[in-house]
């Protein structure tokens, strides 16, 4: 029996505005306390910054511009040295032997009392390259000091370097004469040595071709050249007759040709007369006639001619072969011989040509060091190009404004550098000193119900709250997999909303109620197949016990034998390309049939049974097993980043583990 709607609530006792009151007594205390610290720390921070800021003496510059001019144009190559000049004039006016001497003068001059080290500390230099110049300040906090020290410092310094200057050109001249006399006479000392040389050894020029020895090896190397192709032409022509004649073939000397020809045309004449003869005639007549016998003979005549010419013809031509095989083989042999002689003289010749360059090389590189050491002569004497004209840009002065401190500038950083000191000590403070929050009160409701029912009524009816209460089961995230198994009812946020996370025994409950087409989806969702998927499915995808899902996440699922007896069964009198399902069922269908079955088995809440919660209790499987999130489209098609970033606090059990080595298919037989 339930309770009515009216029901008596029994509100609390609890005293709280004293505690209300105290807490807020506290926290304007400590708002005060925190004004005060913020107050105070800005105030500290400020005064000493100015009193810093402003107890500081004004300090004043004076400066001298010199700049660096050359007589002539420098290149590109050269103007590195005015770059060096600048840098080391630079360096010079503030080395220890220069202040050493300005500290001198200005005691004598001035009667000022500087030693090296304040002056090294008061004088600074700043070289600028780009517009060959130097920029000298002098700093200190008396203005009046400044403008002799300046001058004096600039007096002194030009001075030194006019000095130095003339020394060094006078000393440099001196210095390069003294060279170009030492060369002048290794140069006619070499230059003898190479004449020396090269008569010696009949040396006429450095050109290979013009010395008569490479000249001369030069042509017996073209004229063997050209004995060893005669011999090449000689003797391929021998054995080219000579396997002519084995063949049988008839070799005619050139000169024997016309004499040959002449023998031919002869016996052809005679053989014309006969035949001409033989037709008006005939042959008793022929044999009895003096004049046609005579024919006869003189053409058997000719034709022996011509056969012991022809012999003698061949034999004379293969003698004439075989001597000029043998004089080429010769001459050959005669031109090797001397070439092999000149040789070992060419390698004699080639050292002292090589020897004969190194001397000609060293008097070349004499001269060339005479010329340029005598151009340098000239220019130092006359054009003097590395020397640089010092001029004074600017002269020195008496300030009559400080350069530093910037007082207001400091005053400003010096408030800014209190507010955030301050802000800083009221964090550290807040951190130390928290503010207690109230401590959260529980307010207890007393239910009573009405006094109508009997003591039996009203424990008849905590035993069926306890009994609903036990059947609804406790509220846990989607991801808690240990409390999911054993019964309980989770949420899982998702694109349609939060999904109920089925266990083992509710989704083996479904499948035992469930009718042949709801058997088959329920197993295909549990297998890996998705909702979207699931309507797509066309009977040409089924093969035995395996389900082919095609797109852009293609794979092959395995089911049972039981769900592979009833899709058999459901494709039966259907073609490949017709769905699998009838048309009458879509997504909201197959939800409405997930309601049903759960309703036939008796599950507590069947509206939060779907096809969607088949899902997300068939990802959470896989998750728990250990697979990986990246992995899960593999089995189960596309999952969106965001729905698997839910199950990334799933409990896996152990490491992870590949694809291959997990349970795919949800067990659904107890």
């Amino acid at each position: 029996m339930a309770f009515s709607e009216n029901v008596e609530v029994i509100s609390p006792q609890f005293g709280g505005d004293n505690s209300d009151q105290r807490v807020a007594e506290e926290a304007k205390k400590l708002q005060k306390h925190k004004w005060l610290v913020l107050s105070m720390t800005f105030l500290v921070v400020l005064v000493v910054a100015l009193i810093w800021v402003w107890s500081r003496p004004p300090i004043y510059q004076s400066q001298a511009i010199l700049h660096f001019s050359y007589a002539s144009q420098l290149s590109d190559e050269q103007s590195s040295v005015s770059e060096e000049q600048i840098t080391l004039n630079s360096k010079r006016l503030t080395s220890y032997r220069i202040l050493e001497e300005l500290s001198a003068q200005l005691a004598q001059e001035y009667s000022l009392e500087l030693s090296p080290e304040a002056l090294s500390t008061m004088l600074s230099t700043e070289p600028q390259l780009s517009s060959r110049i130097i920029n000298l300040y002098a700093t200190d906090g008396n203005a009046n000091l400044l403008q002799p020290v300046v001058e004096q410092w600039l007096t002194l310094y030009l001075a030194k370097l006019a000095e130095e200057t003339i020394d060094n050109t006078e000393e440099d001249i001196l210095l390069g004469q003294q060279k170009l006399v030492a060369l002048e006479e290794k140069i006619i000392e070499q230059r003898a040595f190479v004449e020396q040389f090269s008569e010696e050894n009949n040396i006429i020029s450095m050109e290979r071709d013009e010395n008569r020895t490479l000249a001369k090896i030069k042509s017996l190397g073209g004229a063997l050249d050209e004995a060893e192709n005669r011999q090449a032409e000689a003797t391929a022509t021998l054995a080219s007759v000579r396997e002519s004649i084995a063949n049988g073939e008839q070799i005619t000397h050139p000169q024997d040709k016309t004499r040959l020809d002449s023998l031919r045309s002869s016996i052809r004449d005679s053989e014309g007369i006969l035949k001409q003869l033989a037709l008006r005639y005939t042959e008793e007549y022929m044999k009895l006639d003096p004049d046609v016998v005579n024919r006869k003979r003189n053409l058997e005549t000719l034709k022996q001619r011509l056969i012991e010419v022809s012999a003698e013809s061949q034999q004379n031509f293969l003698e004439d072969l075989q001597r000029t095989v043998a004089a080429s083989r010769g001459k050959q042999q005669q031109l090797e011989l001397e070439l092999d002689q000149l040789g070992k003289e060419a390698q004699e010749f080639n050292q002292k040509l090589q020897e004969y360059g190194r001397q000609a090389r060293s008097l070349r590189q004499l001269e060339e060091q005479a010329q340029a050491l005598k151009d340098q002569l000239v220019e130092t004497e006359v054009q003097k190009p590395f020397e640089a004209k010092i001029s004074i840009l600017e002269e020195p002065f008496a300030p009559t404004f400080p350069i530093s401190p910037h007082y207001w500038r400091d005053t400003g950083i010096a408030v800014a550098v209190a507010t955030l000191a301050s802000l800083f000590a009221l964090l550290i403070f807040s951190f130390i000193n928290r503010q207690k929050q109230p401590a959260a009160t529980m307010t207890s409701y007393t239910v009573v119900p009405p006094s109508g029912l009997t003591l039996g009524q009203q424990a008849e009816h905590q035993a069926l709250e306890q009994q609903r209460m036990a059947m609804l089961g406790q509220q846990a995230s989607p991801l808690q997999l240990e409390q999911a198994s054993n019964g309980n009812i989770s949420t899982s946020s998702s694109n349609n909303g939060p999904q109920r996370l089925l266990n083992e025994g509710e989704c083996q409950a479904l499948y035992k109620v469930a009718n042949r087409e709801g058997k088959v989806a329920l197993a295909m969702i549990l297998s890996g197949v998705s909702p979207e998927e699931l309507l797509s499915i066309r009977c040409q995808n089924v093969e035995q016990d395996q389900v082919k899902i095609e797109g852009d996440f293609a794979r092959t699922l395995e089911l049972s034998e039981e769900c592979a007896e009833i899709l058999r069964a459901l494709t039966v009198n259907k073609s490949a390309e017709d769905p699998l399902w009838a048309a009458r069922l879509d997504a909201a269908q197959f939800d409405q049939m997930m309601i049903n079955m759960a309703h036939d088995a008796g599950l507590a809440y069947p509206e939060q049974f779907s096809l969607a919660a088949l899902r997300h209790t068939y990802l959470t499987y896989l998750v728990s097993q250990g697979a990986r999130l990246n992995d899960l489209e593999q089995v189960a098609g596309y999952v969106s980043p965001g729905e698997l970033s839910l199950y990334r606090q799933v409990n896996r059990r152990g490491d992870p583990v590949d694809i291959e080595h997990l349970a795919l298919r949800y067990p659904l037989n107890s």
